[in-house]
């Protein structure tokens, strides 16, 4: 399987600080990306492992047939070579924590 999709399930939406410091704990050095109101972008891989964990907005992946509906707090890991598509559904910005690493651990310190 070349994508994983983990769904937030605590009461709280986390913090930017907090998911920045899981993230740095396994290694991953996490910038902000920002997808505009209506954007999309087509079909597309990458020759890294990406983790994408979403801050606000709502944005839906699409790989390997699957749709998967990220809000804020879920995260989805995508091995390289995956193709995928992103669409932002919210009616404004989505931002997300985005992190490259060909080493990914699974961190599940918030899961």
């Amino acid at each position: 399987m070349n994508v994983r999709h983990i769904t937030w399930n605590k009461p709280r939406a986390p913090t930017e600080k907090e998911l920045r410091e899981a993230m740095g704990k396994d290694g991953m050095k996490p910038y902000v990306a920002v997808m505009e109101k209506d954007e999309f972008v087509g079909p597309h891989m990458h020759s890294y492992n990406e983790t994408r964990i979403m801050l606000t907005g709502s944005v839906e992946f699409c790989a390997e047939g699957r749709s998967y509906v990220l809000k804020p707090g879920d995260r989805i890991d995508l091995k390289k070579g995956t193709s995928h598509t992103a669409k932002n559904l919210y009616r404004g910005q989505s931002a997300m924590l985005c992190a490259t690493n060909n080493a990914q651990k699974v961190y599940l310190e918030f899961y």
